[in-house]
């Protein structure tokens, strides 16, 4: 897997934002204000991700964004520290129109977003733009166990990266 280090990554672009060298990537993790990484097994400038993330020092909290074909955001998975662990507390979905093109997060179709809690409950918002309207369910005794990461350390980028929990099933 090759790694590419900046303060984030730019979708439209396809290259890091301010990049970093290996050297200034380990500096921004221990002091901050942000690092950000993304990981291909081919990465270089141009070319789009299996996956981009955004972490403040030490991994406390971590933004992952997963990528379609062409470069379009499919999903952010965004993780903050709970008792010391990392916990899933947001999902973002994205749909674009089936063209094969490249497209903004905002000129999305629909957007699910899911916001968790470490006691089972879930609230999913859907928002379909054609339809202008928005539907709220929740859910309860939601199995999270899957949402729990232990810490991060350096280079651990491949573990939350490619980390995918299920979405819920019962509701409340």
């Amino acid at each position: 897997m090759r790694y590419l280090y900046g303060w984030k990554w730019n979708e439209r672009r396809r290259a890091p934002v301010d990049e970093m060298t290996e050297q200034e990537a380990r500096a921004a993790w221990e002091q901050g204000p942000q690092l950000g990484v993304a990981a291909g097994p081919d990465l270089e400038p141009g070319v789009v991700p299996e996956y981009s993330l955004t972490a403040s020092p030490h991994g406390e909290d971590v933004s992952v964004r997963h990528y379609a074909a062409e470069g379009s955001v499919e999903a952010v998975l965004a993780y903050g520290t709970v008792d010391g662990r990392l916990f899933l507390e947001e999902v973002t979905e994205y749909l674009y129109p089936d063209d094969g093109q490249f497209h903004s997060q905002m000129a999305n179709l629909a957007v699910r977003r899911y916001f968790f809690q470490p006691d089972g409950y879930c609230r999913l918002r859907t928002r379909i733009k054609e339809a202008g309207a928005e539907t709220v369910e929740e859910f309860s005794d939601v199995d999270v166990s899957d949402h729990w990461l232990d810490p991060l350390a350096w280079g651990d980028w491949d573990r939350i990266g490619r980390h995918r929990p299920e979405a819920p099933t019962s509701r409340r």
